[in-house]
């Protein structure tokens, strides 16, 4: 599968995200979000009508692991997780933080997973920054998410419906990301009705 993004375009991502860190530690600004709430708000929409006990999650672009907490909240601990991402310093600080024998991280890329079974496969944030070829690694990070999944996919994108956009920032029309999901599953959700600038696809299994 061609992911359409380089590695030098990977390592700059990856470097920013460890820079962040060094500034910022283990703060809402390393990830880049606005606030706890907003990043509750876009755990909440993720899983909007999934239920993720007894589920074994992959997290793609897990950041700090800030999803764990909200997994243990809505699950009493009972799921196994596992959490990927580029930045080696945000994976090293998740492990010392939230490492368990039901979770494990890894350094790298969806393409880099090779874990079975997983039921639900999640991505939150982890596509909004423009770089040549963000469109079809997007498209075919979805299409790799789905195919490892056997219960759901579900990922949130930057939408164009927006006054302005930050030139750093890939905004996503949600019609062409609806037809991704399309061409390979007739069961898909999208929800564009909560206060963020942005839009969750879910894609689901037959």
């Amino acid at each position: 599968m061609d992911r359409s993004l380089t590695n030098i375009d990977i390592f700059r991502a990856a470097e920013l995200y460890n820079n962040r860190f060094d500034e910022y530690g283990r703060n809402i600004k390393t990830v880049g979000w606005g606030s706890e709430k907003d990043q509750r708000l876009r755990f909440e929409i993720l899983f909007r009508d999934i239920d993720p006990a007894g589920k074994r999650i992959l997290d793609v672009g897990c950041g700090l692991g800030d999803l764990i907490p909200f997994l243990d909240e809505k699950t009493g601990g009972n799921y196994s997780y596992i959490g990927v991402d580029i930045a080696e310093k945000l994976i090293e600080d998740a492990r010392k933080t939230y490492g368990a024998s039901n979770r494990s991280f890894y350094v790298g890329d969806i393409f880099s997973i090779t874990e079975p079974d997983i039921d639900i496969a999640v991505l939150s944030g982890a596509l909004s920054f423009k770089s040549e070829g963000i469109e079809t690694y997007s498209q075919n990070t979805l299409l790799k998410m789905f195919s490892l999944s056997k219960e759901a996919a579900c990922l949130n994108f930057l939408t164009k419906y927006v006054d302005f956009e930050l030139e750093k920032n890939q905004h996503y029309e949600p019609e062409k990301v609806f037809g991704w999901a399309k061409s390979v599953t007739p069961r898909v959700n999208l929800f564009h009705d909560y206060p963020l600038f942005e839009f969750t696809v879910q894609l689901f299994k037959n």
